[in-house]
């Protein structure tokens, strides 16, 4: 199988709008084969709790539902990416027992929303700060999607990764659509494509659904990172 990953960043009750929007246009293409980075409590003011319907449609339209941050929103002090991301690097601003409290914060909302806690974790800006799979302080969570890799205590899985909402500026979204394309031809990863739902707005949407028909029409199936990461253990036992 040759795989490839599309992941929806950004699943709050917030942009409601935009994710059924783009699952209207993504569940021809790939079915339930796809993830959600879901934020518990956007912003402090979009709580899961609040909104079951929305749970529900994300429940019943994906694969894998992965923990992004707990707010997506950086509650304190400034790094790299924080101008650029419009203070959406939450994790940058915790230390490890902050990270964990945020961790267990969003387990709980996941628990009450879904059933479960997430296995997978997402951090926003793709600033995971020291949330590393298996830790102490990223309790549950057993694998990170990164812009890179997806990656377990015992795995990796390199990753060429298109992006369109890189921040602050929507240009940049041409930069990230380069950046995936260059990683492509060069053969650093499985195709990732990282979709948010400002893309709708921006003007990139018609280019990424272009994409997402071209890797099926050249003979890629979609995955999740937690089946992406399956594949390479059973490939590596074989070997």
């Amino acid at each position: 199988m040759r795989p490839f990953l599309v992941c929806i960043h950004d699943a709050t009750p917030a942009y409601a709008h935009e994710t059924r929007a783009m699952l209207r246009d993504l569940a021809p293409l790939l079915g339930r084969r796809l993830s959600f980075g879901v934020v518990p409590d956007w912003d402090g003011a979009w709580p899961l709790a609040a909104h079951a319907d929305y749970c529900a449609l994300l429940r019943e339209s994906a694969d894998e539902l992965l923990l992004h941050g707990y707010r997506h929103r950086r509650a304190r002090g400034w790094g790299a990416a924080t101008l650029l991301a419009e203070r959406s690097d939450e994790m940058g601003g915790l230390d490890a027992e902050e990270t964990r409290c945020a961790v267990e914060r969003g387990q709980r909302a996941f628990v009450d929303a879904f059933g479960a806690p997430a296995r997978g974790f997402l951090a926003p800006a793709w600033q995971r700060g020291h949330v590393c799979a298996g830790a102490a302080h990223a309790p549950g969570i057993a694998h990170v999607l990164g812009f890179l890799a997806v990656e377990s205590a015992d795995a990796r899985v390199p990753l060429a990764t298109w992006t369109w909402d890189c921040g602050r500026w929507g240009w940049l979204g041409h930069v990230g659509h380069g950046i995936g394309m260059l990683g492509q031809a060069l053969g650093r990863g499985v195709p990732s494509l990282a979709i948010h739902p400002r893309d709708l707005r921006r003007g990139f949407w018609p280019r990424i659904l272009r994409l997402v028909r071209a890797l099926v029409d050249e003979g890629r199936e979609p995955t999740t990172p937690a089946a992406l990461l399956g594949t390479h253990a059973t490939r590596a036992r074989a070997c």
